[in-house]
């Protein structure tokens, strides 16, 4: 799940301005208020793969501090995002991926 706050759409207009796809032109938008959340989160990770939502009670304030967090880490050296500790749950990591050992993340 991604929130981004108004300042970050506004900064990265490519995250309004999604290209039309054969499924779907817009991004599905779950309302936690509703009865029927959880329906459409499983509805829009089937046939979407992510979903914008609203009224989920986050404070604009946590998610700015959130998002600037987040860049100031995946803007660290690799070396340095490592000693975050496996991901095991939480922490960095990643895994060799594909026959010519890509690096997935």
């Amino acid at each position: 799940m991604v929130v981004l706050s108004k300042t970050t759409t506004e900064q990265y207009p490519c995250i309004r301005n999604i290209k039309q796809t054969t499924f779907s032109t817009e991004i599905p938008l779950v309302d936690l208020s509703k009865p029927d959340a959880k329906n459409l989160i499983v509805k829009a990770c089937e046939e979407f793969g992510f979903f914008k939502v609203v009224n989920h009670g986050v404070s604009m304030e946590s998610i700015t501090l959130l998002e600037s967090e987040a860049v100031k880490f995946f803007s660290m050296p690799f070396n340095q995002k490592e000693k975050a500790g496996p991901a095991n749950p939480f922490g960095y990591g990643n895994k060799k991926i594909g026959q010519n050992g890509d690096v997935g993340w």
